[in-house]
């Protein structure tokens, strides 16, 4: 039986969805074919042309990342669609213990490992410019300018409708697949070696454990990508402490919030949080379904 569009769905959005389209019918498949192929294009060029990194890492970031879902969700959902994806990308009001947990709860375990294995020491410029950078380049340089419009993709496009069709588990796996990929030339950019085999290997490793972190995030606070555009930018300041010395805090620490995360969600979210597959289905579909509704309202998550 031929699919007949439906009218209601195309009136709340303002224009006709075709739905028969396979662009609109596999908006996912649609994304990852920009984002990868163009990606790996933005960041090859500099590669070869022996040109800065930072200016592609911009154009991955806003045209093969970014552009990419805001084309594929116009394209599956029309121009509401776009609208709502772009509302969670400043969806703010979600609870203050979410809020520490996001921005410092990175920081705090990183730090708190450090000191525990003798690895912590003074910060060149002192503990003020250190805490002065952390959140700089967690909220400005970090959220504002690249991991919130990164995440806008994989996150609230890409894994909430994984998660709407999977739950959390397969979503948060089949999203840290193309979200290792299209960051391989930035490890290939020394050549290969040893490290650069390394450095890729625990990428792949740690990708399923972030991802499922970040879908929690979404779950937990009505699916604000402004929450997740927090935590990546926490992740990747956290990482650059002078306070620290080595890299190997920072990866124990992600590990450790995802399983505080997740403990806490078992513990005290049972009725008030998505928990079982089922629930996490129905509150992602309620985030990218056409007729879903739109940013958060006040209170909502922890």
């Amino acid at each position: 039986m031929a699919h007949r569009p439906d009218p209601s769905r195309a009136s709340r959005e303002g224009s006709p969805v075709r739905s028969g389209s396979p662009a609109a019918r596999h908006p996912a498949t649609v994304f990852l074919l920009l984002a990868l192929g163009l990606g790996w294009a933005a960041l090859t060029v500099p590669l070869l042309a022996g040109l800065p990194m930072e200016p592609f890492l911009l154009v991955m970031t806003y045209v093969a990342l970014l552009g990419s879902a805001l084309l594929a969700t116009r394209l599956a959902d029309g121009p509401g669609g776009v609208r709502r994806l772009l509302g969670r990308a400043f969806a703010w009001r979600f609870g203050a213990g979410r809020w520490a947990v996001v921005l410092l709860g990175m920081p705090v375990l990183t730090l708190a490992l450090a000191a525990a294995t003798g690895s912590l020491r003074t910060p060149p410029a002192g503990w003020a410019a250190e805490a002065g950078w952390y959140l700089f380049n967690t909220l400005v340089f970090g959220a504002l300018v690249l991991n919130l419009w990164e995440e806008t993709a994989w996150g609230g496009f890409l894994q909430s409708r994984l998660t709407a069709r999977h739950g959390l588990v397969v979503a948060a796996a089949l999203t840290a697949l193309p979200f290792a990929a299209v960051h391989l030339p930035l490890y290939l950019a020394e050549g290969w070696s040893g490290e650069t085999a390394r450095n890729l290997a625990l990428l792949v490793l740690l990708a399923p454990v972030y991802r499922y972190l970040l879908g929690m995030h979404l779950l937990d606070t009505g699916g604000s990508v402004l929450a997740i555009g927090i935590q990546h930018a926490a992740w990747n300041a956290a990482g650059s402490l002078g306070a620290v010395e080595g890299e190997w805090q920072v990866i124990v620490a992600v590990l450790l919030l995802t399983l505080l995360v997740a403990l806490e969600r078992r513990l005290r979210g049972r009725g008030t949080r998505p928990l079982g597959r089922d629930a996490e289905r129905r509150a992602a579909a309620a985030r990218t379904d056409p007729g879903g509704p739109g940013p958060p309202a006040a209170g909502d998550g922890a």
